[in-house]
């Protein structure tokens, strides 16, 4: 299903984790030659092992998958969420709802403006509407089935 050289659409962000001990006090170069003898008996017996998910600090990363949406306007919207399922990793798959996020699948047209039944809102189509609108930059069309742009820059 998946071919090896498409890239996934969303990761986690790497983050360092580290607790940077020394950068608020600045004494490391006063100290360090404390940690130097330091006395066997004293020492753990056994270190634990850390959880990768201190590492990433739970960030996700999806700018490329708003690239991807971008790129696939106009196509059928069924294609276009079947390959983002696909080229999602198996671990992230919790996040596969951050794709409503941006865009708004079950939209119908009420009194010619869009309406989001998911947010129970009209769609913000042009930028000087106000706060009772919902503000996402992609739509899929009722009539074609088609993804579409929400707000023309």
């Amino acid at each position: 299903m998946r071919n090896d050289n498409k890239r996934w659409l969303i990761s986690r962000m790497k983050t360092s984790g580290s607790k940077r001990a020394y950068v608020g006090s600045f004494d490391y170069s006063d100290e360090r030659h404390l940690f130097k003898n330091v006395d066997l008996e004293t020492l753990p017996s056994h270190e634990a092992i850390k959880s990768s998910g201190k590492f990433y600090n739970g960030k996700i990363n999806y700018g490329l998958l708003v690239r991807f949406l971008r790129g696939h306007i106009g196509r059928d919207w069924n294609e276009v969420h079947q390959e983002i399922i696909s080229r999602i990793p198996t671990k992230l798959l919790d996040y596969k709802e951050m794709i409503y996020w941006f865009v708004a699948d079950q939209v119908e047209y009420l009194n010619g403006k869009a309406w989001d039944k998911r947010e129970q809102k009209f769609l913000r189509t042009e930028v000087a509407q106000s706060f009772e609108y919902v503000s996402k930059e992609f739509y899929v069309d009722p009539d074609t089935n088609t993804l579409k742009e929400s707000i023309s820059k």
